[in-house]
Parts: C-alpha cells; sequence; structure tokens
C-alpha cells in the first residue's frame, strides 16, 4: 500500500460522485461527497509533501525512511467502508483525522532530524578560515554562512530549502577547504574578546587592532561604554 493508492481511492469516489449528481440519486448527496473528497485529497497532498520531504532526508542520511504502515491501515479501513456505497461524513473524518495525524508525526520528525543534520554540516566546516578569504570572498562566505544558519533553523521545512541549503554548503566548504587555518595570535584575540566580562579599550594594544584590521574583522567588534 502506498500514498498514492489513497489518493488514488479519494478520485474514484469524486469520478463516483460526479456520475451520481449526472443520475438520479440526489445532488445534494453527490455535493456532499465532492466535498469531503477534496477535504481528504488536500490532507494526503500534505502527507505526500512530507512524505517526500521523509525520502530526501534518507537519501542525505538525515533520516530513516518513513514507516508508511499506519497509514496503510488508515486506507484499508477506509476501502472497506467505501465498498458499499457513498462513505458518510464520520468515514471521511475518521480517515481525514487519522492521516492529518500521521502529517503532523511525519512533519516534527523531519524537522528534528534535518535541525540536527543541517547543524552538525555547519559545525562540520571550518569556518574559522573565512578570515583567510580575499575582501569579496570574505563577505560571500559570510553571507552563506549567514543562509546556512537560517536554512537550519527555518520552521517550515521544503525540498527546495533542502537543495538551497546543500548548494550553499557545497559552495562554501569548497571555499574553505584549500585555505589554510588563521594564525593563533588572532584566534587567542578573538577568544580574549569573547570572554565574559569583556575587555575594555586599555586590554586592547595598538597591535591587537592591526590584527583584527588586517582580516577585517575590526567589522565585527563593536565598543560599549560603561559607567558614567
Amino acid at each position: 500500500m502506498t500514498i498514492l493508492s489513497v489518493y488514488d481511492k479519494a478520485v474514484q469516489l469524486q469520478n463516483r460522485a460526479r456520475q451520481i449528481a449526472a443520475g438520479a440519486v440526489g445532488e445534494k448527496e453527490a455535493t456532499r461527497v465532492l466535498s469531503r473528497t477534496k477535504e481528504l485529497r488536500a490532507a494526503l497532498a500534505e502527507l505526500r509533501n512530507q512524505v517526500e520531504l521523509s525520502h530526501a532526508l534518507a537519501g542525505l542520511g538525515a533520516a530513516a525512511k518513513p514507516d508508511l504502515a499506519g497509514i496503510d491501515s488508515a486506507r484499508t479501513a477506509f476501502d472497506r467502508k467505501a465498498r458499499n456505497g457513498l462513505p458518510s461524513d464520520t468515514v471521511f473524518n475518521t480517515a481525514r483525522r487519522k492521516v492529518q495525524e500521521f502529517t503532523d508525526r511525519l512533519k516534527g520528525d523531519n524537522s528534528e532530524a534535518w535541525s540536527s543534520w543541517a547543524t552538525a554540516r555547519i559545525a562540520g566546516l571550518p569556518l574559522a578560515r573565512i578570515p583567510m578569504l580575499s575582501a569579496d570572498e570574505r563577505e560571500a562566505a559570510r553571507g552563506r554562512e549567514k543562509e546556512l544558519r537560517q536554512a537550519a533553523a527555518a520552521k517550515s521545512l521544503s525540498k527546495a530549502g533542502i537543495t538551497l541549503f546543500t548548494g550553499t554548503y557545497a559552495i562554501l566548504a569548497e571555499a574553505l577547504h584549500d585555505k589554510s587555518d588563521p594564525p593563533k595570535e588572532l584566534l587567542d584575540l578573538l577568544d580574549r574578546l569573547e570572554k565574559r566580562p569583556s575587555p575594555t579599550l586599555r586590554d586592547i594594544t595598538d597591535a591587537d587592532i592591526a590584527l583584527l584590521r588586517q582580516f577585517d574583522m575590526d567589522l565585527h567588534i563593536t565598543l560599549q561604554r560603561t559607567g558614567a
């Protein structure tokens, strides 16, 4: 059983309802089934999107392939109740609720898997090498780093978002691949600046400032007056 087989069943019911509407069974009943079928198809389309996302994540090694046993059981129950005529609203509502529950669960699993995987990928990049790039390359690299972090934290995951992340990641990884690590004195200085309480201007030497400017790191250092 597949998601497509559930979707096909909904299409079949919709076609039957149209036939009934053209016959003598009554337009009201046909209209009801057409409306319920439309709602079920919309729910199934959302579920199918999450299944496709799950498969995409599995292809990246970020998640396992989804277990569709639950939705297959729901499809079987719906099919059984729809064999001897048009299903009641209760049957439609039960099917739609089960589809929505499965969709929500899969959506949560996809989001968690994506966040963990994407965050780990960013952490594996040698971002400390960005200061070793040329000025234009540094600006582009920092822009790509920002894009990656935003994509990793995105609340709404999409196949386009996954493709954008993997493409941006590949470009940034390639840009940093053959670059050397920044000098230890720069890393030590940055580490010192990030400590709390922050050092005062008196603690920073002219040589420290020159080192920051050499790698354009002065663009990312702010000063704040304390006290009176």
